[in-house]
């Protein structure tokens, strides 16, 4: 039995909403958090005591200084709204590019709150393949202590606007990531592939899963039927959890006789292929319900040498073979804000939109010399955070490509050097790849203060026919073609060509 299952063994029937919120250890502290709605009388100081002994029998914090707080759970709007966005950033960062307080109505109620979003059909679409609205309930829950409702108010002529290039939501269901394990004995049942997925990536109530791991806190309880065919008779249950190295979940499995021998021997930490639906257990959280069972074990993992091709560094390459001669010699093709200048055009992927906070996962750059495209920056950059699952179903990047990757502060050393003395361009560059560029290069006391020229702005004042300005769709109207979009060089190189068509000779802004 866990501290918790024993906290409301002892406590349950006297406290039946206090919530045991976390236990964070930090150096030489334990903080042991719980919550309780608001609408409760105050804990006096009494029970709070005897709920502090309770957890320093049962912790025995010898080395650490043990701190509980009581705290209120307030329903209020206002926190709520700042919890929900709290929610999005952490989980569904794109998500919360699209949806605005506006978009959001909060009613509350006695019993529960039921929070409303406004939508767009692409936005419907993303929350029903993600689970997003069964995800966002719970961490609700666990947080305000009352049930929440999640509905969407689908606005068929609802326009999803974003800063961002038109970055656009992918709505393909994420693919289910599978490892193999080895059959040793059938215990319940037959045939279970065995290719479970990870714990980790289950969120939300799934049928017909297969997971593996090592089994903790195994035991066995008996119960009586009250009701029905069987009233009177006994039965057994039994309750575990389950480690994959990734994550766990709480694991029941209600036993008939004939396999409760079986079941009996099972012991801790072997390792079990399981087959079942995963629900809402009576504790809330999800439990998978088991319907057949299996002895297995893991197999060997063999380290695979990534070839020397796949280990990224970065590229820095002369492009005479992109340079374009001009043909009549005095003639100039361009006007003077491309002849007179040498200029670094580039562009940067990110673990998100904000410049603040998300960081750059891939920076792709061309240099221009009197109208050439004459030399290349390429590079993948390791990050210190896992790439979304959002950027990475938008950029194809993974978070194995950037494995063997130079990190941000050799990569921006070399691109400051790169770009020395150079005009800076890109398309949005004010509003978003400058922005990351000079916070990074400010950690490293380098100052980006270059001249910046903007091709989004540059395509506006132009007459062009077009009424968007994201990078697509201004190169399909000046014919140029962008090939892998939302890679970093990619985008750069046309951004490059758009720089050199807008600014022509000739040419009438």
């Amino acid at each position: 039995m866990n501290f918790e299952q024993e906290f409301n063994k002892k406590f349950g029937e006297r406290f039946p909403d206090l919530y045991l919120k976390n236990v964070v250890v930090d150096k030489d502290t334990c903080t042991v958090t719980f919550l309780y709605p608001s609408t409760d009388e105050t804990l006096t100081d009494v029970e709070k005591e005897e709920i502090i002994k309770f957890i320093e029998e049962k912790l025995s914090l010898v080395f650490l200084h043990l701190k509980v707080k009581f705290m209120k759970a307030y329903v209020e709007e206002k926190l709520i709204r700042k919890t929900l966005f709290n929610i999005l950033e952490d989980k569904f960062k794109l998500l919360k590019t699209y949806i605005h307080d506006e978009d959001i109505k909060v009613e509350i109620t006695n019993i529960d709150c039921t929070i409303t979003f406004d939508v767009s059909p692409r936005l419907a679409q993303f929350f029903a393949d993600n689970k997003a609205s069964v995800y966002i309930a719970k961490a609700l829950k666990e947080n305000f202590l009352i049930n929440f409702n999640i509905n969407l108010n689908l606005l068929d002529d609802k326009v999803d606007e974003v800063d961002i290039d038109n970055i656009e939501i992918k709505t393909t269901a994420r693919k289910t990531q599978r490892y193999d394990v080895l059959v040793i004995k059938e215990v319940i049942g037959k045939d279970i592939p065995p290719k479970p997925e990870y714990i980790i990536n289950i969120q939300s109530p799934k049928s017909s899963v297969i997971l593996a791991g090592y089994i903790g806190d195994l035991e066995r309880k008996d119960f009586v039927i009250k009701k029905g065919a069987r009233a009177g008779q006994q039965k057994a249950y039994y309750k575990f959890n389950l480690f994959d190295g990734k994550g766990k979940i709480e694991c029941l499995y209600f036993c008939p006789k004939k396999y409760e021998r079986d079941m009996d021997a099972l012991e801790e930490h072997m390792f079990l292929l399981l087959h079942g639906d995963v629900k809402l257990g009576l504790n809330g959280k999800l439990t998978l319900y088991i319907d057949k069972l299996a002895l297995a074990s893991e197999t060997e993992q063999k380290e695979v040498e990534k070839p020397r091709e796949q280990v990224k560094e970065v590229e820095i390459e002369r492009l005479g073979a992109l340079e374009q001669d001009n043909m009549f010699g005095e003639v100039e093709k361009y006007n003077h804000k491309v002849m007179d200048h040498n200029i670094v055009v580039f562009d940067v992927e990110t673990t998100g939109l904000n410049p603040e906070t998300d960081q750059i996962i891939e920076l792709g750059a061309v240099k221009i010399e009197r109208g050439n495209i004459v030399e290349k920056f390429s590079t993948f950059v390791k990050p210190t955070i896992e790439i979304p699952y959002e950027v990475t179903e938008l950029t194809h990047i993974t978070n194995e490509m950037v494995e063997s990757a130079p990190n941000i502060e050799d990569v921006i050393r070399q691109f400051y050097e790169f770009s020395k003395d150079c005009v800076l361009c890109g398309h949005n560059i004010i509003n978003f790849d400058i922005k990351f560029i000079r916070r990074f290069g400010s950690y490293q006391n380098l100052d980006f203060n270059n001249d910046l020229i903007d091709t989004m702005n540059e395509a506006r004042v132009s007459r062009l026919k077009i009424s968007r300005f994201n990078l697509g769709t201004v190169t399909k109207a000046l014919g140029i073609e962008l090939k892998g979009a939302h890679r970093a060089w990619n985008d750069a190189f046309a951004t490059a060509q758009v720089l050199l068509k807008l600014n022509e000779a000739g040419r009438k802004l």
